[in-house]
């Protein structure tokens, strides 16, 4: 099993936070990195040009599907962007603790303080 990991952009570090604190409360992801980026895109017509927050979403493939519905129905942006970065392998013991801390069971939380 390999993990998955959704991208999103998100206007101010508020919204980020709410993003991940929401998506690590409901067990959808184990983990998400924030890192303010400065972004140039177009809209409506125009270039813009502005600071941003990347969100990261760690999870698995069991949570996929959840998470980005929670990214896309609780996103500030009228378009926001859900992408997936595919990873091809990952060390194991990372792997069981994003399991674990997705996984909701009480095992999982077991095995989790076990180490």
């Amino acid at each position: 099993m390999v993990p998955v990991i959704l991208v999103s952009t998100y206007p101010d570090r508020a919204s980020a936070s709410r993003a991940a604190d929401g998506a690590v409360g409901a067990r959808l992801a184990a983990c998400v990195n924030i890192a303010r980026i400065s972004s140039t895109y177009r809209w409506e017509g125009r270039i813009e040009r502005g600071t941003e927050y990347v969100a990261l979403f760690k999870t698995d493939a069991a949570s996929r599907a959840g998470l980005r519905r929670q990214i896309a129905s609780t996103h500030p942006y009228d378009v926001p962007e859900i992408a997936e970065i595919p990873v091809r392998s990952v060390n194991a013991p990372y792997m069981a603790w994003i399991t674990d801390s997705t996984s909701g069971t009480s095992a999982g939380r077991r095995s989790r303080q076990a180490r």
